[in-house]
C-alpha cells in the first residue's frame, strides 16, 4: 500500500462534508418549526366557516391530483411541475440554501489542493462504489422505481416521493452543467468541468427529498451515502473539496424546491372567546411529514 501526504494535512473529507451537512439540511431551520395552538383551559372556541389557506404559493398537483388522469394529463402535469421546480430556484428558501453552500465552498477552497494530494490504495478500494452510486444512471432508475412501486403499493407517498425524486434529479443536473460549463474549473486528474460535483448534486438531491417525505430516519443513511460519493470523487482526483461542497448544496437545493408543498404547512386563524375578551388562536394544519 502507497500513502502520500499532504504537506500541511489537511481535514478529513468526512469531517468537512459531515460539517457542510449539518449546515445545508435543513438549509433553513424555519421551515422544520411548529408552533402550538393556543387553547386557553376556559376558553369557549368560536367555529365560524374557515377554511385552510397556504402561506406560500399554490402547491403543484401531487401524486393524487395525477392518479386517474389519462397518461397525455400525466406527463403533462409532470412537465409542469418540473417549470415549477425551476421557478422554485428563485424563492427566499432556494437562496438562503445556495447562500451558506457557495459560501462553504469559497471557505473550503484553500483546502483544495492539499487534499487532493492525499492518497492512500486502501482507501480508493473503499470508496470505489461512491462513482457508481452518484451516477445519473443509478439514480434517475432509483426514482423511477420507487415512483413505480409506489403507485403499485396504493401509498400515496410512496409514489410522491419517486415522482419528487425525478423531479430533482432534472432540476439538479440542469443547474449543475450549466455551473460546469459556465465556470469551466479544470479537474484535479486535468480533465475539464469540475465546478460543481454532478455526482454530489444527484445523491444530495436524492436525500433531500427522502427527508422531506420520510423525515430523518429515512434520509439519513442516504446523505451518508452523499458523502461517501463526495469522498470517493475527491480521492479519485475527479473533483476538488470545493467542487463537492457546491455539488451538495445544488442537490440540496433542487431536493428543497421540488418537495415545497410537502414541507410547507397551512394556517388558519381562529377567534376565540376568554375570560375578558377575544383573542386570535393561530392553527397550523400538520404537514404530510408529520406523525
Amino acid at each position: 500500500m502507497t500513502f502520500r501526504a499532504a504537506r500541511r494535512g489537511p481535514p478529513a473529507v468526512s469531517t468537512l462534508l459531515g460539517l457542510l451537512l449539518a449546515l445545508l439540511t435543513p438549509a433553513a431551520p424555519y421551515a422544520q418549526e411548529s408552533l402550538a395552538p393556543l387553547r386557553p383551559a376556559t376558553a369557549e372556541a368560536v367555529r365560524p366557516e374557515t377554511s385552510w389557506r397556504p402561506t406560500t404559493a399554490q402547491p403543484a398537483p401531487d401524486e393524487a391530483d395525477t392518479a386517474g388522469a389519462p397518461p397525455g394529463g400525466a406527463f403533462l402535469g409532470f412537465v409542469r411541475d418540473v417549470g415549477h421546480d425551476y421557478a422554485a430556484w428563485f424563492t427566499r428558501d432556494s437562496v438562503r440554501t445556495l447562500t451558506y453552500g457557495t459560501a462553504a465552498a469559497l471557505a473550503l477552497r484553500p483546502a483544495d489542493p492539499g487534499l487532493a494530494d492525499a492518497h492512500s490504495d486502501g482507501v480508493a478500494r473503499g470508496l470505489a462504489a461512491g462513482d457508481e452510486y452518484g451516477n445519473l444512471a443509478l439514480q434517475v432508475p432509483l426514482g423511477a422505481v420507487w415512483w413505480i412501486v409506489g403507485r403499485a403499493s396504493g401509498g400515496g407517498r410512496g409514489g410522491a416521493a419517486g415522482r419528487d425524486l425525478i423531479r430533482a434529479q432534472i432540476s439538479a443536473s440542469t443547474w449543475t452543467y450549466a455551473l460546469k460549463y459556465a465556470v469551466r474549473r479544470q479537474r484535479p486528474n486535468g480533465d475539464p468541468r469540475s465546478f460543481p460535483s454532478g455526482h454530489s448534486s444527484a445523491s444530495f438531491a436524492t436525500a433531500t427529498v427522502l427527508q422531506a417525505h420520510y423525515g430523518w430516519r429515512v434520509s439519513l443513511p442516504f446523505y451518508a451515502l452523499g458523502v461517501y460519493t463526495a469522498a470517493s470523487r475527491i480521492h479519485d482526483r475527479k473533483h476538488w473539496l470545493s467542487d463537492t461542497v457546491m455539488g451538495a448544496t445544488v442537490g440540496v437545493a433542487a431536493g428543497r424546491a421540488v418537495t415545497l408543498r410537502v414541507r410547507q404547512r397551512a394556517v388558519r386563524l381562529e377567534p376565540v372567546v376568554a375570560h375578558g375578551g377575544v383573542m386570535l388562536q393561530v392553527v397550523l394544519k400538520p404537514r404530510a411529514t408529520d406523525p
